[in-house]
């Protein structure tokens, strides 16, 4: 059986990485990625891959909208906000579920994974 994940372990993670998501998003993006316990329970994997491979899914799917972190603050008023996005962390992280992933169980999830280009030359003669 596909081991359970709580929002309250998804916001550990967000706020380990030092971004945050509201609740009713993780709770929505959670019961997206269960959709896919079935598959994960038939492609054997142990509760450890089950358990990364649902939290990084349920993290890439809420980056897609734009997950940040504050980076910087300033105040006594030339007041200013910086705001930090999660492109490279993501990149990361489908690297780490596209390993973890080896059955195919999250190609179906609505997880941003970004067309590699592949160039090659024709020469005649």
């Amino acid at each position: 059986m596909a081991v359970q994940i709580s929002p309250e372990q998804i916001g550990e993670q967000l706020e380990m990485m030092g971004f945050e998501a509201p609740d009713f998003a993780v709770a929505a993006a959670l019961s997206v990625v269960d959709s896919i316990d079935g598959c994960l329970d038939k492609a054997g994997y142990t509760d450890a891959v089950m358990t990364l491979i649902k939290v990084y899914s349920v993290i890439l799917i809420l980056s897609a909208a734009d997950v940040r972190k504050i980076a910087s603050e300033h105040a006594p008023s030339g007041a200013s906000v910086s705001y930090q996005y999660f492109a490279d962390g993501r990149k990361s992280l489908l690297k780490l579920l596209s390993a973890l992933d080896t059955a195919g169980c999250t190609d179906n999830l609505p997880i941003d994974r970004p067309v590699s280009i592949i160039q090659f030359d024709v020469n005649r003669g």
